[in-house]
């Protein structure tokens, strides 16, 4: 009885040795596979708000991966000025023609796409040219479209659009090289006016202007789509009508961001200095034009204006007036210098 009770428990004591073995066995198993491996339980994860801005989606299961892999996530972006270090805020290979319409720049943009291939550069026509006032976010969009095209292509190039000046940077990229063109302020403003059927001014438009009492006069402090919104940037003040702050602004801009803003009066002058200040893009443009342009542009002229409206556009675009003359005069300053230098 007692040796039965003995084999019992010798039985029983084997099997729970048994258990535990076994037990010991497959934990260590296990272990070696999932014991190394960080818990979730060992982090924060964000708020759903933020997972928006993870580079690998917007799913929890997508940020467990990006966890767990311990494999950073390499984002192609252009550097920025701040990590290229100490730069020129100008950048001679990268040119930006932020044209004015009603003002000759397709003269300009026949040219470079003219000698592109010559001068070994690329010119590309940026969209959304009907959008000229943009929001801070819209700028952005444009540098941040212009940089992915420049890094995708790697060469020098030059781009034109219709749109107020962008300051890079404000953006913290390097700012193009400028260029522009304008006209006299009433020749642009009577330059909308040209029927295309006709080629003559719309009738009602000269008869509005003339009278006094009707809408089509220019009322100061209002805003509109003149010249100097284009060089004086997207802020509301820039489109006010003969608002002295848009006049500065614009100025300084030109000072600092444009190396050459011609003139389509003085389209010779505008062209020799073009060749002279950036080589690089209009090395040949004048020998070009006067090869292909010379002759249509000699005999395309507009009509004439009355000379009552004339005068009357003078008088309302006064602060338009002076900027057009300020940037002729600018024009020649620059003329001068280069004859000087290379006597």
């Amino acid at each position: 009885m007692i040796r039965r009770r003995r084999l019992k428990l010798e039985w029983f004591l084997l099997i729970l040795l048994a258990v535990f073995v076994s037990g010991s066995i497959l934990f260590k198993i296990k272990c070696n596979t999932d014991c190394n491996r960080p818990s979730m339980i060992d982090y924060k994860l964000p708020k759903k708000s933020l997972l928006s801005v993870t580079n690998v989606g917007n799913s929890t299961e997508s940020l467990r991966h990006r966890i767990t892999s311990r494999k950073p996530i390499r984002k192609h972006v252009t550097k920025s000025m701040a990590e290229l270090g100490k730069m020129d805020a100008v950048n001679k290979h990268f040119l930006f023609l932020n044209s004015v319409p009603k003002s000759g720049s397709e003269i300009l943009i026949f040219l470079v796409e003219k000698i592109q291939g010559v001068n070994n550069f690329k010119h590309i026509r940026l969209k959304g040219g009907n959008k000229r006032r943009l929001t801070k976010a819209q700028q952005e969009e444009v540098v941040d479209e212009i940089y992915d095209i420049r890094r995708n292509l790697a060469i020098p190039l030059s781009f034109d659009r219709n749109v107020y000046f962008i300051n890079f940077t404000s953006f913290d990229k390097q700012l193009p090289t400028y260029i522009n063109l304008i006209r006299h302020p009433v020749a642009k403003v009577m330059a909308r006016a040209i029927l295309k059927k006709t080629g003559k001014y719309d009738s009602y438009f000269i008869r509005c202007l003339s009278d006094s009492k009707k809408n089509c006069n220019f009322k100061n402090g209002r805003p509109y789509d003149l010249t100097i919104p284009y060089f004086c940037g997207h802020d509301p003040r820039c489109m006010l009508l003969n608002n002295q702050w848009a006049l500065e602004t614009a100025k300084k801009n030109v000072e600092r961001y444009y190396q050459v803003v011609g003139v389509l009066e003085e389209l010779d002058t505008t062209l020799d200095i073009l060749e002279e200040e950036i080589p690089q893009f209009f090395d040949g443009a004048k020998k070009t034009y006067q090869a292909n342009l010379l002759d249509i542009y000699k005999h395309k002229k507009d009509p004439d204006v009355p000379k009552e409206v004339w005068s009357t556009l003078e008088e309302s675009l006064v602060k338009e007036l002076e900027f057009y003359n300020w940037v002729k005069y600018r024009l020649f300053e620059q003329r001068l210098k280069s004859k000087e230098s290379s006597s």
